[in-house]
């Protein structure tokens, strides 16, 4: 039996415009803030999950800028090979693949910060929506220094 939902369903599916991406980035930095400043060791999963997941959303709103025509109903068919696998990004959680699509990001970064880029680059590489079925804890300083790196970044990439 299908539900009926609410203008306020927090479950609803709905195509969010880049605004709205960075939007729910910050909320999801200060849950991930949240989680490392309660003290417990197991939050530290949680943390990093949420802090991953900021980067998603981020990089989804420059994928959404650098392509506009992707923000509303669009016809796969009729897109270039680059929108199809934009598009296609917009859907997974592939923080990796989604950095090739944005070159801006590493030209920015690699020269205002080198080792900030590679701690970045590297939380994109090993973050996974996997994460949240670790069984492994992460450790509170490996949760910190993540959050810490996104921290960083997500200034640059409001940015850019």
């Amino acid at each position: 039996m299908k539900r009926a939902r609410s203008r306020r369903d927090i479950f609803a599916k709905l195509r969010l415009t880049p605004g709205q991406l960075r939007a729910v980035a910050e909320y999801r930095f200060d849950d991930a803030m949240c989680l490392i400043k309660s003290g417990e060791n197991a939050r530290g999963n949680g943390a990093m999950y949420l802090g991953g997941f900021v980067i998603e959303c981020l990089l989804k709103a420059l994928l959404l800028e650098r392509h506009p025509n992707l923000q509303g109903p669009v016809d796969p068919a009729k897109l270039s090979e680059q929108d199809k696998g934009v598009l296609s990004l917009l859907y997974s959680h592939e923080l990796d693949a989604m950095l090739f699509y944005l070159p801006e990001v590493e030209k920015k970064l690699s020269v205002d910060d080198r080792s900030t880029w590679k701690r970045f680059r590297s939380a994109c590489e090993q973050w996974t929506v996997y994460a949240r079925y670790s069984p492994r804890l992460a450790a509170p300083q490996e949760a910190q220094r993540f959050l810490a790196t996104v921290k960083e970044v997500k200034s640059w990439l409001r940015e850019l």
